[in-house]
């Protein structure tokens, strides 16, 4: 009686997650070209003609794309134009093309020379920007160089260890930062926090009025310490929460994890190209359904379902972690709760460090819901 009543349970959750991977595996399939291997050029002159996902280790774009672009690789070079927004995520990029659309970068270190119609979204430790565009500037790392050759059309926004303002900006300028360095153009207002007053070199011109919030040492010690307290705590009840989830799932179904992990294992490349994109369309089919009142109930399922996926995510990349280290150090005799608390302490520190934190959660997201779909289409199958 106990195990028809598991396998119902099962047979439940897999009808639902079913449900939203029938959705979302024919629309991938016509919204997105998908192409993963270590080295892609899309050379000049080729035309990629809807929405792309590339992955692998460097990823070179001469060519152009006529749709959103969504590139997760080491190193990147865009020399091409992208005929809509441009969505990255690696250790270093250089976009020297046009983008008709924003840009949205999270990684290591960035240098855009080229053009961004609208609006520049930049996370990452050394941010160089010498491109002209149309729109605002979100910036936020470790150093900032805005080069004289920039030009934004509207507002800036910085926040950094320090800052380097030599290009134009029409707009306003706010910022926070321990330093900051004036040599260019501010056509609206400067409003800035740092320890020290900016350091104005020849040329710099502020046309609207100067306003300086001054950051003293025992404010941001004090800052400093409430913000690691508060990341001990989070990270506390995070792996409490995680673990409470994982052991209750194992009671009920003891195989249920080992089998949706081991699907990183065999086929790394496609686990993650399949996340990365159900983690993009499933919210877009469930904002679109929204459109239609019979669709209404449908689009919820779907989203919390989407919120359930993500946040299992963590623990199934955890599971992995766990098994591999098993291999390949032969922990043979390891029970699988330490194993799994193993891969989930590696993944919860890490999704606490600036930066990097944000690269890990796209990371798991894609390879968590990736491992779900797939196990959805074995079963089918």
């Amino acid at each position: 009686m106990l195990k028809f009543k598991r396998n119902r349970k099962l047979k439940a959750l897999l009808l639902s997650l079913l449900l939203v991977a029938l959705l979302v595996v024919p629309s991938v399939s016509v919204l997105a070209e998908s192409i993963s291997r270590d080295n892609i050029i899309i050379e000049s002159g080729e035309t990629l003609e809807k929405t792309s996902f590339l992955s692998g280790s460097n990823v070179r774009v001469d060519g152009n794309i006529n749709g959103t672009t969504f590139i997760a690789a080491s190193n990147i070079e865009v020399n091409g134009t992208i005929e809509g927004d441009l969505f990255i995520a690696g250790q270093s990029a250089t976009i020297s093309g046009t983008v008709r659309g924003s840009v949205f970068f999270v990684g290591q270190d960035i240098i855009i020379n080229g053009t961004v119609e609208n609006t520049i979204y930049l996370a990452g430790a050394t941010l160089k920007v010498q491109a002209q565009t149309n729109g605002s500037a979100f910036l936020a790392g470790q150093t900032i160089y805005l080069e004289e050759e920039s030009v934004i059309k509207k507002d800036a926004f910085m926040g950094a260890s320090t800052i380097y303002q030599n290009g134009t900006i029409n707009g306003d300028l706010s910022s926070s930062s321990e330093s900051i360095s004036i040599r260019g153009k501010i056509g609206g207002d400067l409003n800035y926090s740092s320890q020290q007053k900016a350091d104005f070199l020849n040329g710099s011109e502020v046309v609207g009025e100067t306003t300086w919030e001054k950051l003293d040492s025992e404010t941001v010690a004090f800052s400093e310490s409430m913000y690691t307290i508060s990341i001990f705590v989070r990270v506390l009840l995070s792996i409490a929460a995680s673990l409470i989830v994982w052991l209750f799932v194992k009671w009920i179904r003891p195989t249920f994890w080992p089998v949706l992990a081991k699907k990183i294992g065999l086929n790394p490349i496609r686990t993650g190209g399949f996340g990365a994109l159900a983690v993009v369309v499933i919210p877009i089919v469930s904002i679109l359904l929204m459109v239609t009142i019979i669709g209404i109930p449908l689009s919820f399922i779907m989203l919390s379902l989407y919120g359930m996926s993500l946040y299992v995510s963590k623990i199934i990349l955890s599971v992995f972690i766990g098994l591999w280290f098993q291999k390949r150090f032969d922990w043979s005799n390891a029970q699988s709760f330490w194993l799994f608390l193993l891969g989930l302490i590696i993944l919860t520190a890490l999704g606490v460090v600036p930066i990097v934190g944000m690269v890990t959660g796209l990371v798991i997201a894609s390879f968590g819901v990736g491992s779900i779909v797939l196990s959805i289409l074995d079963h089918r199958a």
